[in-house]
Parts: structure tokens; sequence; C-alpha cells
């Protein structure tokens, strides 16, 4: 099950398969936006495997109008979960909108947008003896954060959890509810690389494992763990012992998934909370199956795990401009640091390759509502496949200089820097994706060049 994919896609070598099979390597990150395997070819082998369908790690928020495929910068995730490439793997480690930065400006969760109009949330978090409205000078947890709707207090997580499966054709889970299914599991091995992390010396091997501390009134940030005798120092706050910090970090998962009873109990957990790192979230997402999400539970791939994922402008970015953080070389390490004991230790953990497919190649798909942009690009897609493989970026920005002004404002406006979904008031009506001819044939290397120039000219 492990190589099949990589063999179908030709990636058997980019993958470093012999190395993951001989356990030489546990984790190698294979990104598509560097490799000439066209666009077609991954959904064609997507459809070939009903099993497989690989996560598009969105965040908690405002998925109303992606899925009305009318959310500008964010109409990726409509193309890929709307035509049913991925699904919605919802993310919720993430913080309100502010006046100052740190916020998610892309979801908005601190908010409720409908046809394009935001309305804002007031909302509340625990004072130390109850729940005390908050203004908007700094990003919240989402997980500790209530809002006020009707002049209840209710979770903020199950508020949009609600809203979002109540839209049709999109099948949202939560990272979270693989990780509390297998709580057991997750907590053993996270008490294991705590364990290990205190032997080591080096600066980064908490920061791997627990990037954050998070205070019972939802302000969050880096920061100080240190090992103290038997136990470890968060922020100041004692836990006595590995797992006792390991069974912290899923109080905040646990937050995601039964955010009523989380608050219940929150008058009595400790004052700072450890909060789990993007790096750990990575490497689970491999080993807890992720990309087989109708399988739950499934004995693990052998002698390698092959993930699928797709990744947007933080994780994949767009090569040639940008890369993002997934494939940097200081990431792999910490990753293969996480891989490394687990596989050693536990039977459902393997080597992993992290095929890493990149969702913005998706932004070349004009909406239905703009028809004369296909035919636009389509004249740009004959130009980049015409060129070299590598000649795509600057294909693309000199095609810019002539025909830029022929594309709809909408579509030059999914490009611009910092956006998400659209809260200006401007109500568009609902929409699908449509690929521009030669859209399938386009390499996703060439998908990204041409993406980066796009962004290059009008971000």
């Amino acid at each position: 099950m492990s190589t099949h994919i990589l063999d179908r896609l030709g990636l058997r070598a980019a993958a470093g398969a012999d190395a993951l099979t001989a356990g030489t390597k546990t984790f190698v990150p294979v990104h598509l936006g560097n490799h000439d395997v066209p666009v077609g070819a991954v959904l064609d082998a997507l459809d070939a495997d009903p099993a497989l369908l690989p996560p598009r790690t969105g965040h908690l928020g405002n998925w109303e109008d992606i899925a009305a495929g009318r959310s500008g910068p964010m109409d990726f995730n409509t193309a890929i979960c709307g035509g049913g490439y991925g699904y919605p793997l919802i993310y919720g480690f993430t913080r309100t909108e502010a006046a100052t930065e740190g916020g998610d400006e892309a979801y908005q969760p601190g908010s409720l947008i409908d046809r394009g109009k935001r309305h804002t949330l007031p909302l509340h978090t625990w004072d130390g003896r109850g729940f005390a409205p908050r203004d908007r000078s700094k990003p919240l947890f989402c997980p500790l954060v209530q809002a006020e709707v009707d002049g209840q207090l209710v979770p903020l997580v199950d508020l949009h959890w609600q809203r979002m499966l109540a839209l049709p054709g999109y099948r949202f889970k939560q990272w979270a509810a693989a990780l509390t299914d297998n709580a057991a599991l997750v907590t053993d091995m996270l008490t294991l690389l705590i364990e290990q992390a205190a032997v080591q010396g080096r600066n980064q091997a908490f920061a791997e494992l627990i990037s954050q501390a998070v205070r019972l009134d939802g302000e969050v940030g880096r920061c100080d763990l240190r090992p103290d005798g038997a136990g470890y120092l968060l922020e100041g706050h004692r836990y006595p012992s590995a797992r006792a910090l390991a069974e912290a970090v899923m109080l905040t998962v646990r937050a995601l998934v039964e955010p009523r009873e989380f608050f219940a109990r929150l008058p009595e957990l400790p004052p700072v909370l450890p909060v789990m790192s993007l790096q750990l979230t990575n490497v689970l997402f491999a080993l807890l199956d992720m990309h087989h999400p109708q399988a739950p539970g499934a004995a693990p791939e052998r002698p390698f795990i092959t993930h699928l994922h797709w990744g947007a402008r933080a994780m994949a970015g767009c090569p040639p401009r940008r890369g993002g953080y997934l494939s940097r070389r200081s990431t792999v390490r910490s990753l293969r640091a996480i891989t490394d004991p687990l596989v050693r230790h536990f039977d459902r953990a393997a080597p992993v390759a992290f095929v890493l497919l990149p969702a913005q190649a998706f932004m070349l798909c004009p909406p239905s509502t703009s028809p004369r942009d296909a035919e636009v690009l389509a004249g740009l897609l004959r130009a980049v496949r015409a060129a070299g493989p590598e000649d795509a970026y600057g294909t693309t920005l000199a095609w810019l200089d002539g025909y830029r002004d022929q594309l709809s404002g909408y579509l030059r406006g999914r490009f611009r820097s910092g956006g998400g979904v659209p809260a200006g008031g401007d109500p568009r009506d609902p929409a699908v994706p449509v690929e521009p001819e030669g859209f399938r044939e386009l390499t996703f290397r060439q998908a990204c060049g041409a993406v980066a120039a796009f962004e290059e000219v009008l971000g």
C-alpha cells in the first residue's frame, strides 16, 4: 500500500523509498511543487483509489462562502473539497482576529461572515470567577473562547462547527477527533517524547513538541518549558511528571471535540496549559492515517506510510517564490527528531513519506461566474506548457504584462497578500471552480510557478 501511489506518480526515488524501507530515514517530504507530475495524473490517481482521500487542512471559522465558491483567496478549498479531491480537516488551534497581529485573518473565527458581510461576535473568556467580555485588542485562543449569541454563551468552537456541518457536500472532520479517538496512544507517544527531550540538551527539543502555553483567559504565546526534578515547569506552573504534562496537552485537544464539557470543568484546571506544536501535529497527520478518513484505526501501512496532504499558503507555499514551512531543512530535522523515537518504540508508527500537494495550484481555476477568465487563462496555460519545465514563473510574469487587465477584478483579487474570506459586504452569486483548458496537463511545478508569478505581480 505504501508504494503504489509513489510508483504511479513516479515519485519513488524522490520519496527515498529505499531509505524509508530500511529505516535509515523516518521522515521524507516530497513537495510536488518541485516535481514535474501533471495535475491530472494526481487527480486521476485519487479517483482510482476510493479509500485514499488527502486532507486539506483548513481552519476553524467561516466556510459558508467557501462552500458557495465566492471566497476569493480561499477558493482553492472549494476546488479541492467541493470537487472531491480532498476533505476539509479542521485545525482549531488558532486565534481570533484582533487589532494586533497573531489572529486568524483568513478564516476570521471571532466573527460570522454571511454573503460577504462580517458580523463581529461578542467574545468572553474566563477571568477566575466567571466568563467576562473581551475586547479585540489581543488575539484569543479559540478553544478557550465563548461567544454570546442571542444572550447566551456558546463555545466558539461549537458555534462554527455546527454551522460547518450544515453545509451540504462537505465532509468536515476535526483534526482533534483523530487524536482523542487514539488518546491513550497519543498520550503514550507524547510522554516518551517529553522524557527524551529532557535528556537531549537541545534548546528546540521541547518546542518541537509543545510550542505555546495558553492561560485560562485565552491568551496564548510562546512558552518557557524546562525540567524540574522529576517534573516540568511550564510558565511557572509545575507538572509533576512527563505523563502529567502529556495529559495536559490532551486537555486543549479535547476542548475542540467536547467544548461544553471542557468549559464545565475549566475552573478546576491548571492555570496554564501546554499546546501541541505544529511539528508534532504534522507527524500525527500521517501516523494516525488521516489520508484514509473512511477507515479509522486500520493497521498501519508497511514498510512505510505514504501520506498525501493538500497544503496551502503556509504549509506548501508556491515554489519558486515561497516553498512553505514543511519542506524547510530546519522543519525536516525537527520532524525526524519526532518520528525517530516513535518508530523505534511504537508498533503503530512507521517511517513517513509526506507527499505535499500544493493547493494553490487551483488558484488558476476561475469561478463559473467569470467565464471570460477561463478563456483568458487558457492562453496562459498554453504558453506555460510550451515553455520549459522551469520557465513557468518567467513566462507568467511576461504574460501578465500584456493580459492582466483582461482578467476580472475578482480573479486578480485572489492573489492579494494577506487575503481571506471576503468580508467587505459585496455579495456574489454562488459559483463552482472551472478548470481552464490545459489545466490538467500542467505539472504541479508549472502551476506553482504560474501562481507564484501572480502573487509577485498582484500581491
